[in-house]
């Protein structure tokens, strides 16, 4: 079977080219199912997918669909994918939904896989569906440093989203809700190992108790703040210091100052619990 080209789809009337346009019609494209990884399940996809459909149900326009010639027939999507359900979802609505714009995506399945990742800018994908995305581009046996590289991310950000497609699934939950950064849930992993779900659950807790959302480092090893080391400082610059180096405050400044040690003790010692 000879292998299917734009060229040869153009020649047998499956592309059209009208005013240097390239369009095919919808039942030409086609989905490799988990080429993206995005969760069109999620509250965010679902209101963006909303969005994008009433904008093209009430004449919008949208970017042409990157694509590559299918063996099969017809082509396959490369970047584009929400448009193409919204298309679907246009057709089901009764409308003359047919040739669709397309342009040629030209690049290796390395290059597409890479380019699902740098080309989500109307949406993000989560940490998640990233890291999906790069352990499928580490399958070609390339370097993480070619891995950032074609992703267009610094190297440190794939070793922490490669890392956390290894992690227990409960951990992943966690990060994939938002609940909990990717720095605590690696570090907790590093701690506690198959116990870092359980842990993670009492930092929410803790998160919870303190009026946050979502357990960061701060939560779990809390630094003190810059304005207060800063005002520290200020208040060593008033004191007296004699000829032996003893730096003497008195009063409200002296006060001052102990109260920010204190809490400078406080927080060194939770971190020495929880280490």
């Amino acid at each position: 079977m000879m292998a299917n080209s734009f060229k040869q789809m153009a020649k047998d009337g499956v592309i059209k080219r009208p005013d240097g346009r390239m369009l095919i019609r919808l039942n030409d494209i086609h989905i490799i199912p988990g080429f993206n990884p995005r969760n069109y399940d999620s509250p965010e996809c679902k209101e963006a997918d909303e969005g994008l459909f009433q904008h093209l149900k009430e004449g919008g326009t949208v970017p042409a669909l990157e694509v590559k010639a299918l063996d099969s027939g017809g082509v396959w999507i490369v970047e584009g994918h929400r448009r193409y359900r919204s298309y679907i979802r246009c057709r089901e609505a009764g409308l003359p939904v047919e040739w669709i714009s397309i342009v040629q995506f030209k690049g290796s399945d390395l290059d597409a896989q890479a380019h699902v990742i740098k080309s989500n800018s109307q949406l993000a994908l989560t940490h998640i569906e990233k890291a999906v995305n790069l352990k499928r581009m580490a399958a070609f046996n390339i370097s993480n440093a070619e891995i950032a590289k074609r992703a267009g991310m610094a190297v440190a950000t794939v070793e922490k989203l490669l890392a956390l497609t290894e992690v227990d699934y409960a951990v992943q939950e966690s990060v994939k809700n938002n609940e909990v950064s990717i720095d605590v849930a690696l570090q907790r992993v590093e701690q506690y190992g198959s116990q870092a779900a359980d842990v993670l659950e009492k930092d929410k807790a803790a998160a919870a108790a303190a009026g946050k959302k979502k357990v960061t480092r701060s939560v779990i090893a809390p630094e003190i703040s810059v304005k207060k080391a800063r005002r520290l400082v200020e208040l060593m610059a008033l004191a007296d210091i004699d000829d032996e180096g003893v730096m003497k405050l008195d009063g409200l400044a002296l006060a001052e100052a102990l109260s920010i040690i204190d809490e400078q003790k406080a927080i060194s010692a939770n971190r020495s619990k929880a280490a």
